[in-house]
């Protein structure tokens, strides 16, 4: 398994908790509970929680939730601007999204998802690379679970494209598309050269935020206090469970 080019741990999967405030107190509130809870390596900052803030000249806060979050902990952040077309809460048009993730990469963040469906894409990744910010590709699909050679060809697209970590979410009916989900992590940490992460949303997929690094997914998705996406499981029972894998008291 590759690790994730923002995390200076050698726990894998790392794990990553999604900060989903509704303003920059209660931002650095969850920063500060988040300093208290062993085993977390990351933080994803979830700025459409503050779609209301998202107008085109959002650098400002950018800025300042990045140092509300700075003040209570040194994790990384991976900062985050999901659309309603990949379940998230901000409403953007392309060029709308195109110039608020470049004001995002101006403001720093370890890391900024970039959403592959997005015209600009590309573009993005690149000046991304240009400011030393890691990009996380992500595609979600809040439907269904495309079969694994599929989703391994979007994992690959998004490496082509120059993704430093590429990201897929589904959502399973049955066990058969866990197990899709699975396998697709298992050939993507064979065949592609960058670290990925794969999920399974949802109750069905609970099992791949526990054990999907043992498939290949360099990340899990977990939370303290409110979560950001349905099937998340808290951060403490995501570290017990991998311990548990490694073999640790």
């Amino acid at each position: 398994m590759k690790s994730l080019p923002f995390v200076a741990s050698d726990q894998l999967p790392a794990v990553i908790v999604p900060l989903v405030a509704g303003d920059l107190d209660e931002l650095g509130r969850l920063a500060a509970d988040c300093a208290q809870t062993p085993g977390i390596d990351a933080l994803e900052w979830r700025v459409d929680a503050l779609a209301a803030g998202l107008t085109a000249e959002a650098g400002e806060l950018f800025s300042a939730g990045l140092a509300a979050i700075r003040a209570h902990t040194g994790l990384p952040v991976l900062l985050t601007i999901r659309t309603g077309s990949e379940g998230g809460a901000a409403n953007l048009d392309e060029d709308a999204y195109t110039t608020l993730i470049r004001q995002a990469i101006a403001a720093g963040p370890a890391a900024v998802d970039i959403e592959f469906a997005r015209r600009d894409a590309g573009d993005l990744i690149t000046a991304a690379a240009e400011a030393g910010v890691a990009s996380v590709v992500s595609a979600h699909d809040f439907t269904d679970t495309p079969p694994s050679k599929q989703l391994l060809r979007t994992l690959k697209a998004m490496a082509d494209l120059g993704a430093d970590v590429a990201k897929v979410a589904v959502m399973p009916h049955d066990r058969s598309d866990v197990l899709e989900a699975l396998k697709a992590a298992d050939r993507g940490r064979a065949r592609l050269r960058i670290p990925i992460i794969v999920i399974a949303m949802g109750r069905r997929g609970r099992l791949t935020r526990l054990i999907g690094g043992e498939f290949g997914s360099a990340a899990t998705f977990a939370t303290v206090g409110e979560g950001s996406a349905p099937g998340q499981v808290s951060a403490s029972e995501v570290l017990q469970t991998l311990q548990i894998l490694a073999g640790e008291d």
